[in-house]
């Protein structure tokens, strides 16, 4: 019998929604087959798992690299290895980088740059300039469109930003044509100039004073009430970004059953930073450990009865020295943070706890992101003629985080501290280890770029 090129066994591998002891065999970039391993082609090259878990890789809809423009934040390279530590297999890059990804021109630029870089897949959000500049991205391999509500101090480029309702409309009929997503991030500038004008009167611009402006559930619940009603009139794919407020996931419950094309995400940072990191790390958590308790209740619920489909990162990398701003004012100051390396480890910990189901963590952060941007069965499942993008953990293993192992070009960490259960040990992208015990391994260049399933374009 002639040999594949990588055998997988003695593991427990999770298929849809059940942990099979079983085997992986790999040819080439894909899965060739899972099953007993007298029932498959022995390998060129065996991996014993020892009884590991085998999860599809991690899919971040919600990656912000930095480049071109900010690369002593984090670039291509430094960003992907951090995912590849992580178990993130694919990563969708966002559009507020210097220039920012506006058109197809500054499309193609990010995309050559990243092909040269990038240790996993990749593509890129673009904010739709024009409807005419729509229909490039699209034709080009796209894979969606971002447009940030919230504009002013960098990273809320003003640039990439849309709330006129009209154009918003008038975007949305001409994304609806491309079948592709558009992302949104949701906020009502004008309240929010009203509350941090009101905080300034009181004296107050430090970090705690912008999360408490920021995190007001009205900022989001009427923009998020007038995208669902554009969503109805013009039926283009619609995913929410910062999903964390009651009302917010109210109405999107609601038009879910009403049978709406509408998902939404929530970030790590909103309900897995605690108020003991606040205090220790101050601004580089916010607005971590400021939600008060009954909306992280609130998000528990949406993410474990399907309303909230996705967990993406905001990978957001700004040095210690921009953060430290914050403390003054903060209104002035970038804020954000690393997310890539950790996310998976925190909540394979949840895992560990009985809050959340292994099955639904890699349903939320693998196979629904796959199918949001058309990637899947291509991606966030492990299937015969899938990519081989696999990430071996490790549910038992105990690691404290810390700042002096990170692949993160800031160096720092959020969870700085933290105590975990459950870590990714071995990552592959098709086919290839890129990461192993906490090292990367790939190189730049391997990361490909991946368009969605049913574009028509040449090779990638």
């Amino acid at each position: 019998m002639a040999k594949v090129d990588l055998l997988l066994k003695n593991g427990r591998v999770l298929i849809d929604d059940a942990l099979l002891e079983t085997c992986v065999a790999v040819e080439g970039e894909k899965i060739l087959g899972v099953g007993s391993e007298s029932a498959l082609p022995p390998g060129e090259r065996v991996i014993d798992l020892q009884g590991k878990i085998v999860i599809p890789g991690l899919v971040d809809t919600h990656t912000h690299l930095r480049e071109p423009g900010y690369t002593y934040k984090e670039d291509f390279t430094t960003g992907t290895q951090a995912a590849a530590v992580g178990g993130v297999t694919m990563v969708i890059d966002q559009p507020n980088c210097e220039p920012p990804t506006k058109d197809l021109k500054t499309f193609l630029e990010k995309k050559e740059i990243a092909k040269r870089k990038c240790i996993v897949d990749f593509n890129h959000l673009v904010f739709p300039s024009s409807n005419e500049e729509v229909r490039k991205v699209a034709e080009a391999g796209g894979i969606g469109y971002k447009i940030f509500m919230v504009r002013g101090e960098y990273p809320h480029d003003p640039r990439v930003s849309l709330d006129d309702t009209g154009l918003l409309l008038e975007r949305f009929q001409a994304i609806e044509s491309t079948n592709l997503p558009v992302m949104v991030h949701p906020c009502d500038m004008a309240i929010f100039t009203q509350l941090e004008r009101r905080l300034r009167e009181r004296g107050r611009s430090d970090y705690l004073a912008l999360s408490e402006a920021y995190m007001d559930e009205l900022l989001y619940s009427g923009p998020v009430a007038n995208l669902i009603y554009l969503q109805q009139r013009t039926n283009v794919k619609l995913h929410i970004f910062h999903t964390h407020g009651v009302e917010e996931i109210r109405l999107i419950r609601e038009a879910k059953m009403r049978g709406q094309n509408v998902t939404c995400q929530v970030d790590p940072k909103y309900f897995l930073i605690t108020k003991e990191e606040l205090e220790r790390l101050g601004p580089l958590v916010i607005p971590g450990g400021t939600i008060p308790q009954y909306r992280i209740d609130a998000i528990w619920k949406g993410i474990n009865e399907g309303t909230i489909d996705v967990i993406g990162t905001d990978h957001a990398p700004h040095t210690k020295e921009e953060m430290e701003k914050a403390r003054v004012d903060a209104f002035k100051a970038p804020w954000g943070n690393p997310q890539l390396e950790h996310y998976l480890s925190i909540l394979l910990t949840e895992v560990n706890r009985g809050t959340l189901t292994l099955e639904h963590l890699s349903k939320i952060c693998s196979t629904n992101p796959s199918k949001l941007v058309g990637l899947y069965p291509k991606k966030g499942v492990i299937a015969p003629g899938s990519d081989a993008d696999l990430v071996v953990i490790d549910l038992k293993k105990e690691d404290i985080i810390k700042s002096d192992r990170l692949y993160t070009k800031v160096q720092w960490t959020p969870y700085e501290g933290r105590r975990v259960k459950g870590v990714p040990v071995m990552t592959f992208v098709r086919g290839e280890i890129v990461a192993e015990s906490g090292e990367v391994v790939g190189k730049p260049g391997h990361g490909k770029f991946t368009p969605p399933l049913s574009w028509k374009g040449c090779s990638a």
